[in-house]
């Protein structure tokens, strides 16, 4: 048992976990034959949260992407709206204006008229 474990405890940190488990267990009583039946579950059950930490962390970066896309998008969204709206008060102010003048050219030519009209 004790060559076993050994190699099992010099893979990785996380086979030290499970190594540093194993051996508490087999401490406690629990048959050898019994645990290394228990080792591959266990194994499967750490890379199970392994990818969900993965899915996890992957999830809190998509979500950052996104919120960050979709605030640029907001933003650029806005400042197409602030455009066409001084675009569209420009637009209001240049007839404004076309309206006073030709309101003073109307003005002009009815106080020219009553001159011909002798």
């Amino acid at each position: 048992m004790g060559n076993v474990l050994n190699t099992l405890s010099s893979n990785t940190k996380e086979d030290t976990k499970l190594y540093t488990c194993i051996q508490e267990l087999y401490e406690q009583g629990v048959p050898f034959e019994e645990l290394k039946a228990l080792i591959p579950d266990m194994k499967r059950t750490r890379e199970q949260l392994r990818m969900k930490r993965m899915l996890e962390n992957n999830n809190e970066v998509l979500l950052s992407m996104i919120s960050k896309e979709m605030s640029f998008l907001l933003d650029a969204k806005e400042r197409q709206q602030e455009e066409e709206f001084r675009k569209i008060d420009q637009l209001i102010r240049q007839q404004q204006n076309y309206r006073k003048e030709s309101s003073r050219a109307y003005t002009k030519l009815k106080n020219l008229l009553p001159a011909f009209r002798v």
